[in-house]
């Protein structure tokens, strides 16, 4: 368990690292583009590229909450329950988290089967495969993680 862990801990701060440059391009982008619009210079495709830049920093974001419990616990009411029944609903937590988030990795995966490298942007012809396949590894990723809080939940269910 402890390599999982570090492996997640090695991937997110890469994911950190590369979604801040990401998202440090995409902001450059949006200036340039505003300042362009005064001079009646935009971009060709500045929304396109925009949107698949913002596929890193998202996806990295997602997973990043998810590993660090970023995200919404009802904290107020399952603190107040016993030490299993806490174990427990922090497993069901886990396991529908999990279900949902491999059905949204399957169905990303079946599109980016499907389609491959034939879809692309309209302006720049940009393939949308490779921005598919990091959606779809952060994606694993945030299951991967699921499954970790699963497992830990079960470990304290059995200890109480």
């Amino acid at each position: 368990m402890n390599v999982v862990t570090g492996f997640l801990h090695r991937i997110s701060k890469a994911g950190g690292f590369f979604g801040g440059v990401f998202l440090i391009a995409a902001m450059l982008l949006l200036i340039s583009n505003i300042v362009g619009r005064l001079t009646n210079t935009v971009i060709p495709g500045s929304y396109e590229l925009f949107e698949m830049l913002m596929v890193f920093p998202v996806s990295f974001a997602l997973f990043y909450a998810a590993k660090e419990k970023y995200h919404v616990i009802v904290e107020l009411i399952v603190s107040r329950f016993p030490p299993r029944l806490t174990a427990v609903t922090q497993m069901v937590a886990a396991l529908l988290s999990f279900v949902i988030w491999t059905l949204i990795a399957w169905a990303g995966t079946r599109l980016a089967l499907e389609n491959g490298t034939r879809e692309a942007t309209e302006v720049l012809e940009i393939p949308y495969l490779p921005f598919r396949m990091v959606y779809i590894f952060f994606t694993f990723l945030f299951c991967l993680t699921c499954l970790l809080d699963f497992y830990k939940a079960y470990r304290r269910y059995c200890e109480k």
